[in-house]
């Protein structure tokens, strides 16, 4: 429990003491009081306990983002020390994003070298705690250059997991131009999950093509081509994190 917390209740229990009332009135309100403060410090006690820790595959994943941060805003020595602090409070709250073997929805999926589930999407999880605590932390420019830098890369991710994915899907169905520029503007605009590092996965592994959104295919192949596509070993390839070094990486700002 917090000193401050203590601090207001103690305060709470002196102005009881302080004020004319009959002792077995006092001692009703003392008796009250306690009970209020050994059921807020044993919940206290109980979250902390239970608090999953972070899962350290994903450190990496964070030293690349303060990397990109550093890059990008040039903070002072001061402006950085207090980055990597907040990034260390944010990367110890994710302990939530271990699913603990529990049915996952989400497409793709993410796991450690270990077996581990994630709930979630860890980049962009990372990247948007960044943008929570960036701009108590920097300049009104420093953090419009992150912001906007940050949806150049978002752009550019979209687009490159979206031309590899038709030009696939060209290789097997041989599409025509107008087919290729409609799945492009299909896939920008109307496959938000679409993501770079799981298209990756299937330029390592040829005998395999993605799982695609029956309803975006239907938006442009015809019934020959759908029919074509279902007929591929079509496998939902999940991204394992941890499994080759974290690019772009300055330093190993949370140890």
């Amino acid at each position: 429990m917090s000193i401050r917390r203590w601090s207001f209740l103690l305060l709470g229990l002196m102005a009881l003491m302080a004020r004319p009332v009959s002792s077995q009135e006092l001692t009703n309100e003392a008796i009250q009081e306690f009970n209020v403060l050994n059921r807020l410090l044993a919940k206290e006690v109980r979250a902390k306990k239970e608090k999953p820790k972070p899962p350290e595959f994903l450190k990496p994943l964070m030293n690349a983002e303060l990397s990109f941060v550093h890059r990008v805003c040039k903070p002072t020595e001061e402006q950085m020390q207090a980055i990597v602090e907040s990034a260390q409070e944010a990367f110890d709250e994710m302990g939530d994003l271990l699913a603990n073997n529990a049915r996952v929805n989400q497409q793709p999926r993410f796991h450690g070298l270990n077996g581990e589930t994630l709930a979630a999407n860890p980049y962009r999880r990372i990247r948007d705690d960044t943008m929570d605590f960036l701009p108590l932390l920097l300049t009104e420019q420093q953090f419009q250059k992150y912001k906007q830098e940050s949806s150049q890369r978002e752009r550019i991710e979209r687009e490159a997991a979206t031309d590899y994915l038709v030009t696939l899907l060209d290789a097997k169905l041989v599409l025509t131009d107008v087919q290729q520029r409609k799945l492009r503007t299909v896939f920008l605009t109307g496959w938000s999950d679409l993501d770079v590092e799981w298209i990756g996965n299937y330029a390592n592994n040829p005998n395999f093509v993605p799982v695609i959104p029956s309803n975006l295919l239907r938006k442009v192949l015809n019934s020959d081509q759908q029919a074509a596509w279902a007929s591929h070993q079509q496998v939902s390839m999940g991204v394992m994190i941890g499994q080759s070094p974290e690019r772009f990486l300055e330093k190993e700002w949370l140890p």
